[in-house]
């Protein structure tokens, strides 16, 4: 497996003298560090734990194009568009696999009728993980939020299974299937 210089492409598309790469890194170092964690746990192998580590690096990339300016994102989209448009610069960039991370990596995922009753802008399909991979980055991406004074904070599992509920029923119950999934049930 050839390895990927993700540094080199979030400074690509992120300078690291902005507001945002102050807000980027943090998180994605922590979702990182808590999804390879999990790997190691799951006994995923090398190359499984290599993809995780790159995959998980990269996968908010996308915010580059949205507006927040509470991150000093500067774009034109919807926050949630970076999904969709972190899949468009890691396909740019020849990484496939990496892009459909960012495009699945949407809290306990998204049917493609919630997309259209909420009218987000993002492609009229379902967006769950499918691969282990894509399921442990999204598992850990859940602990940690990019808000001023709480990047490096790791939410317990009851703070996530809140943002659940608020979430509806069918995210609730994906919740309680992944806390079993990643062995984390009895910890709520």
């Amino acid at each position: 497996m050839t390895t990927v210089d993700y540094f080199s492409i979030i400074h690509k598309y992120i300078d690291p003298h902005s507001l945002t790469y102050a807000f980027y890194i943090p998180h994605v170092a922590s979702v990182t560090t808590k999804a390879i964690r999990l790997g190691l746990h799951m006994g995923l192998d090398a190359e499984q734990l290599r993809f995780v580590e790159e995959a998980a690096m990269l996968h908010d990339i996308g915010i580059v194009k949205v507006r927040s300016d509470r991150l000093g994102c500067h774009g034109d989209l919807p926050y949630i568009s970076h999904l969709a448009e972190g899949r468009k610069i890691l396909e740019h960039e020849g990484l496939p696999r990496h892009a459909l991370v960012a495009a699945r990596h949407v809290g306990l995922g998204l049917t493609k009728e919630e997309i259209s009753e909420k009218k987000f802008p993002l492609p009229p399909e379902d967006l769950f993980p499918e691969t282990i991979e894509e399921h442990i980055i999204s598992w850990a991406d859940l602990f940690f939020s990019k808000a001023p004074g709480q990047a490096w904070r790791e939410k317990s599992l009851s703070e996530v299974r809140q943002t659940a509920i608020r979430y509806g029923p069918r995210a609730l119950r994906t919740f309680e299937k992944w806390a079993v999934f990643f062995g984390e049930a009895g910890s709520a």
